[in-house]
């Protein structure tokens, strides 16, 4: 359920009114995780156990407010900072542990007009590809999910967009982020573009979308690396079982490497009364080169259990292997890594 601040605020002009909403949600409990790596017949074992968060939704808390403006057009604005629960921090992103921080409204710091022409803002965005993923992850994008490469454009969010969506047409939404920033002086280039382009399509049980991307950076006299994006995702609701999937693409191209990831993901959702069940299977291949050939694929899979104790807090439990890799390495040495983690724990929004 949402808080409502501020009913009311009048306008002396129009008479219109703005309204001003708390949101959030937050994950905690108790999780072992175990990195596993394997390089020149060398095993090392790395341990992080104890209270995480992230182990089954990311923590946020945020404000959106909406402000009639007449004729069918509204301003809004959005803003979106990570929580990490376990240790309090704020600012952060989940996967990096709450270990350092970041900005502020480091998710979402939007302000815009919709209408009937759809919806445009300037700020802070989520990129549209990573919002597509995030819809096809049946583990939320979680830090126990097999989805790994769900940031395959410049990050999960991004600074300095111009984001728009299409109203939504019998299902249909395209949903276009563009950034071009330019700081350079005099001789020295210091240039960013960002594109992002998503369609989607939702009817009834039906999900699919398609999207790109792209992060074109220029820095010093005239080196450019980019970074490049794809992802299809679909999902479908059969009553008994949800199935949702994923193929996520990511390509960087620098003056001295050139490296590909590639990932498949699979996952089902089984309610069955309070208790919701929860099972994914990924697939990941890279390649890199540089002075030498990585290759490296693995296999990931995690499982969980949901226990709804309200419409908004439920118990969970996951375990699973991810970030699974082995094969070949720069100068033809073979390694092998991979993380198990078991978490429990408790998740509420508000």
């Amino acid at each position: 359920m949402k808080k409502t601040l501020i009913a009311m605020a009048a306008l002396a002009a129009t008479g219109a009114f703005a309204q001003v909403t708390v949101y959030g949600r937050l994950d905690a409990g108790y999780a072992n995780t175990t990195t596993s790596t394997t390089a020149a017949g060398v095993s090392t074992d790395t341990k992080a156990n104890g209270v995480m968060s992230h182990n089954s939704v990311s923590s946020m808390w945020g404000m959106k407010g909406t402000e009639d403006l007449g004729g069918g057009m509204n301003a809004f604005f959005v803003l979106e900072q990570d929580i990490f629960p376990a240790n309090g921090n704020t600012g952060v992103t989940g996967a990096a542990g709450g270990g350092t921080n970041a900005a502020g409204f480091n998710r979402t710091s939007l302000v815009g007009l919709n209408g009937g022409f759809g919806s445009i803002a300037f700020g802070r965005d989520y990129n549209a590809v990573f919002k597509l993923i995030a819809a096809t992850d049946v583990m939320s994008l979680s830090r126990l999910s097999t989805v790994q490469n769900a940031a395959n454009i410049g990050g999960s969010t991004i600074a300095n967009l111009i984001s728009y969506s299409t109203p939504d047409m019998s299902g249909f939404k395209v949903n276009l982020n563009y950034g071009n920033d330019d700081t350079s002086s005099g001789a020295v280039d210091a240039k960013v573009k960002t594109t992002a382009l998503t369609g989607t399509y939702a009817n009834g049980p039906l999900f699919v979308g398609i999207g790109a991307g792209n992060v074109e950076s220029t820095q010093g006299a005239g080196v450019v690396s980019k970074t490049e994006g794809t992802a299809l995702g679909a999902s479908y609701n059969f009553g008994m079982v949800k199935v949702i999937g994923n193929y996520i693409t990511k390509k960087v191209t620098a003056a001295a490497s050139d490296a590909e990831t590639k990932e498949t993901n699979i996952g089902v959702s089984a309610p069955m009364g309070k208790v919701t069940l929860l099972a994914q299977v990924g697939r990941n291949t890279n390649t890199q080169s540089l002075g030498g050939t990585t290759d490296t694929s693995g296999t990931d899979m995690v499982i969980g259990a949901d226990y709804a104790l309200s419409a908004r807090t439920a118990l969970y439990v996951k375990t699973g292997t991810y970030n699974k890799s082995s094969g070949t390495l720069l100068g033809d040495a073979t390694a092998d890594t991979k993380a198990t983690s078991t978490a429990f724990g408790l998740k509420t929004s508000f």
